[in-house]
């Protein structure tokens, strides 16, 4: 039992190095884009003389900005959550009922895993529009962090199976998803 305990914080301090890792970069993007937007509207509408990659540039920090914070969002149930079904449930019933869906989410992202080593391998056949990158560059964040959120789900399944087996709520993370108001 301590084995467990001590693999899956393990594998919370790296999956919590990778959120905040993802969310530092996601953020510094975010106020980069803006600026890239504030300066693209500039030079089109005071200079007259419109920046061609502002938009390709900010698509793509605007992808993996969502990339980047999906593992953090995953770990701090940030994510879209149906509360109202495991609000009915007590006890052991809750962490069996996150155990299913957390199988289910693996489940998703393996699938989809597969589907982005595709979709990287055909990005390397097709170059940005007005940056000389093909798209397999900015593709590569997708399968990276369909990794980081597996790592995610393998750490919650471990949390709630330890929970269920010593009876006991202490490896359960806090929820920091924002409350909506009752």
């Amino acid at each position: 039992m301590n084995a467990t305990r001590a693999i899956f914080t393990m594998l919370g301090s790296i999956n919590r190095l990778i959120g905040q890792v993802g969310v530092f970069f996601g953020s510094l993007f975010i106020a980069i884009m803006t600026l890239l937007v504030i300066l693209g509207v500039f030079f089109r509408y005071v200079l007259n003389n419109s920046l061609t990659w502002v938009e390709d540039v900010s698509l793509i920090m605007m992808v993996t900005t969502a990339f980047l914070v999906a593992p953090f969002a995953y770990r701090s149930g940030a994510n879209v959550a149906i509360e109202f079904i495991s609000g009915l449930l007590r006890g052991p019933l809750v962490r069996v009922m996150r155990i299913i869906i957390n199988l289910l989410v693996l489940w998703l992202i393996y699938r989809y895993f597969l589907e982005s080593l595709g979709l990287v391998k055909r990005g390397w056949g097709i170059r940005v529009n007005t940056i000389p990158i093909p798209w397999a560059i900015p593709y590569m964040i997708v399968p990276a962090s369909f990794v980081a959120m597996a790592m995610v789900g393998f750490e919650l399944i471990m949390r709630d199976l330890w929970g269920l087996m010593s009876g006991s709520d202490k490896a359960d993370l806090p929820h920091i998803a924002p409350q909506e108001p009752e």
